[in-house]
């Protein structure tokens, strides 16, 4: 009998993580395609189960929040090394401030203008690496930016129907003990 009962255990947490990389996977999907469809699809499926998979959600939830971390360092890591390669490589000097933020389209004309105020003598082949390093890194972090928008909005739209769910199963246990008693009590 034990045993049956660790069958179904373990079978319902292979389904689980079985679920859950096919959430991830959907999740790439999203990110490629630019759109958070597939995976808005598979929490309404979740969600319309009887009862609804609010362990799962909850866990899908977590990887989202994972990957955003991920997203985060990886962004803010692009450009560390871009202002370091400008700092070492360049000459080029930022605050902090400017530093810590990336670089937008408009700023590459101004970063290509301080290199050539700062080293009037710099050469068109060192100026075209430049433009195409500081191009590439403004097109990673827009891409990054999209990203981390996207995920941030599917991890909120999850941890809403989680709280949601929580809340109503709250609810409903409440009423429900609440009825019984009532009866209980004689009481109609």
């Amino acid at each position: 009998m034990m045993d049956d009962y660790n069958m179904m255990g373990l079978s319902s947490l292979a389904e689980l993580n079985y679920m859950r990389l096919e959430a991830m996977d959907l999740f790439e999907r999203c990110l490629t395609e630019g759109k958070p469809d597939s995976l808005i699809a598979f929490v309404e499926r979740q969600i319309s189960k009887d009862p609804p998979r609010v362990d799962l959600l909850r866990e899908v939830a977590e990887d989202l929040h994972q990957r955003l971390m991920g997203l985060h360092d990886y962004y803010l890591d692009i450009w560390g090394r871009t202002v370091s390669t400008l700092g070492s490589d360049y000459g080029l000097e930022f605050d902090r401030k400017a530093a810590s933020a990336p670089f937008n389209r408009f700023e590459v004309e101004n970063i290509l203008a301080q290199l050539k105020d700062k080293n009037p003598l710099v050469s068109s082949q060192d100026e075209t690496v430049l433009r195409k390093m500081l191009d590439q890194s403004v097109e990673t972090a827009l891409q990054l930016r999209a990203d981390i928008g996207m995920t941030e909005r599917l991890y909120v739209y999850i941890c809403d129907w989680v709280d949601g769910l929580l809340s109503a199963t709250i609810a409903r246990r409440y009423w429900s003990e609440g009825r019984n008693d009532e009866y209980a009590g004689g009481v109609h």
